[in-house]
This record gives structure tokens, sequence and C-alpha cells, in this order.
């Protein structure tokens, strides 16, 4: 029995043919897998908590089963209904959900907004700031940091934007039109004055960085989110990533008290991206360091009450394997993120 109170904001999925055990396991391994704080509603309902106060879970129906997602907002419900569904149709190839939407079909999804190119600066040698304006960021100014960029195919005349479809869900436009849709930090953000800004990471082949290279000022694009996690928090931290990670160590060092202590590792090949000063937490700068500091943990160990590593899929695994398998750290004191692969 809970005591506290609900989200505002609910949907639900009625899935009659899929026995409840079925989807309580789905549930069981994703809070394992993430360290989310699981309940059990006495065998007839399961269901996690995910950073934020937000929830999902199941329950038995008259039949089968039902999906639900309970959330603080609009835009948040929308985001962790799209993740409950990847997460049961990717176990579960071909199973249909139709969510109880709260929002009319055709329309803009409530975690997608336009905002406009106001201008593109250098920001050290390999990366530029995007300063995006609308009407609509508050949203983004919450505790999650990261976001979508939505761009249009290179050369589109009349943009096609992502709609909210009969089944509740988000319809990307396919094919020719096709959406690109890279994640990004918030760096800096105010919403009363209607701007937010990103730090993309210039690399060769990289769509977006040709995006932000040539941009002109009042270039439309979209924005999804917020999502990916927090900031890191903890009285002592171990954190670290490649460049794709700065932007949010950045955030980390920023909203860390002067009180806290550790280690920030710059698993790039550069170091010159501006981070903030911190009294506190050494920046260390070892490119490519990732299999090094693994075998550092597995011999010191580390007393770290955060753990916070983004970087390449391949050179992650070996700190995943380190924290996780040979330390048996526990998932929810870490976060430890694979942002692109080689």
């Amino acid at each position: 029995m809970r005591h506290d109170p609900l989200p505002p904001y609910q949907t639900e999925a009625s899935l009659p043919d899929l026995p409840f055990a079925d989807v309580d396991a789905l549930v069981r391994a994703e809070a394992a897998e993430h360290g989310l704080d699981l309940h059990d509603g006495h065998g007839r309902s399961t269901w996690c908590k995910v950073p934020g106060g937000d929830e999902f879970g199941a329950r038995m129906g008259p039949s089968g089963s039902i999906l639900y997602v309970r959330a603080h907002a609009r835009d948040r419900l929308h985001s962790l209904l799209e993740a409950v569904t990847h997460h049961v149709q990717k176990h579960l190839p071909g199973q249909r959900i139709a969510w109880s939407s709260l929002d009319r079909p055709g329309a803009f999804p409530p975690n997608f907004s336009l905002a406009r190119v106001a201008r593109v600066t250098p920001i050290g040698a390999d990366f530029l700031r995007l300063r995006l304006e609308g009407g609509d960021l508050a949203r983004f100014a919450r505790d999650l940091i990261h976001f979508r960029l939505i761009l249009q195919p290179p050369g589109t005349a009349r943009p096609v934007w992502p709609v909210i479809g009969d089944d509740g869900q988000t319809l990307w436009p396919k094919g020719g039109a096709a959406l690109h849709r890279p994640a990004y930090t918030v760096r800096h953000i105010d919403p009363a004055a209607g701007w937010l800004e990103t730090d993309i990471f210039v690399h060769k082949g990289g769509r977006a960085c040709g995006f932000a290279q040539d941009a002109t000022p009042g270039a439309l694009v979209g924005l999804t989110g917020p999502g990916g996690g927090g900031v890191a928090r903890g009285a002592t931290l171990l954190i670290g990533g490649d460049e794709t990670a700065y932007p949010a160590l950045a955030r980390a060092l920023e909203a860390a008290a002067p009180a806290v202590t550790g280690e920030c590792h710059l698993f790039g090949a550069r170091a010159d991206y501006p981070l903030p000063d911190h009294p506190g937490i050494r920046v260390i700068h070892a490119p490519r360091g990732e299999a090094a500091l693994a075998d550092r943990l597995r011999l010191e160990g580390t007393e770290a009450e955060r753990i916070w590593l983004a970087t390449e899929r391949s050179r992650l695994a070996p700190l995943k394997a380190a924290i996780v398998d040979d330390l048996g750290i526990d998932k929810a004191r870490t976060h430890l993120a694979a942002y692109w692969s080689a």
C-alpha cells in the first residue's frame, strides 16, 4: 500500500493477451538494470519510481495486464510513455500498445517544441556553442539536463514535424522526410528570456556539426525532452567522459557544493573545453584513459558516493566490468552511459 500522493498525470494501455507475470518480469528487470526504486502491490501490481518522482508499472487487468505511466508534468508523461513502449516492444516484438492519450491526434507531442537559431559561437578548438530561442523552454530548466535536437533533412523546403498518432505515441516522419535526432546537453538556459545554449562537439561526418557550422540566425529546429538523467550529485564524486560528455561534466562541476570532493576524468584528445573551477574536484586529463581508470579501480576501489561516466561504447566496457562486475557497486550509485559507438 502506498502512502504518498499519486503524480497528477496518468495514462494507461490495456494488454488483454499479455499475462501479468510477463510484464511484471519486464518491470522488475528494468528496475534491476537501472537501479530504480521498485514497489510491489501484493502480487497484483508492480511499479518503479524514476528520478523526479514519476513512475511506471503494471497491474493485473480483467484479463491480461494494464500498463500505466504517471508523471508530474504532461511532457514528462509523454517521454516516459515512449520509453516504456520502447522497452516492452524491444522484449516483446509485435506487441501493440495503444495508450489512453491526453493529447489530440495530429497535435505536436507535449515534449516537443520549435526554436530558432540565435547565434553560433566557437568554444575552444572542438566545440560550437549553439544558442536557440523559443517560447516554450521552461521544461528544459528542470533536473534532467539532456534533450534531442530535431533537424530536417538537408534542403527541406517544407518542414514536417512529429505529431501524436492514434495510439497516443509520437508519429515521426519516415523515408526521405525522416528527421535527425541527436542528443545534447543543456549547457546554459534562461527560460524567462527565452533561450538555451548547447555545446556541439565538432567531429568529421557529424550531421549536427554540419548544421551548426552552416546555421544562420532564424534557422528553425525542433526540441524534444528533457530526458536522459540529471546532474551527478553526491558528497564525493567520480565523474568523467570523452568530449561528448564535457558539457554534462561542466554542469556537474557547476552544481557541486564547495565541500564536495572527487575526481573528474577527461578522456578526450584535448582539454581546452571551458570547465568551471571547483575547489574540491580534481580534473585529470587522460586521453583514452578509460581502461587505465578501470584497472586502478580494480586495485584501489572507490569511496565515491556517486559515479558518473560517459564515453564511447567499447571504451566504456572495461569501466562497466570493473565497477559493476568486479567491485559489485550498486547500480543506484552509478550512471555508466555509452554516448556513441565507434
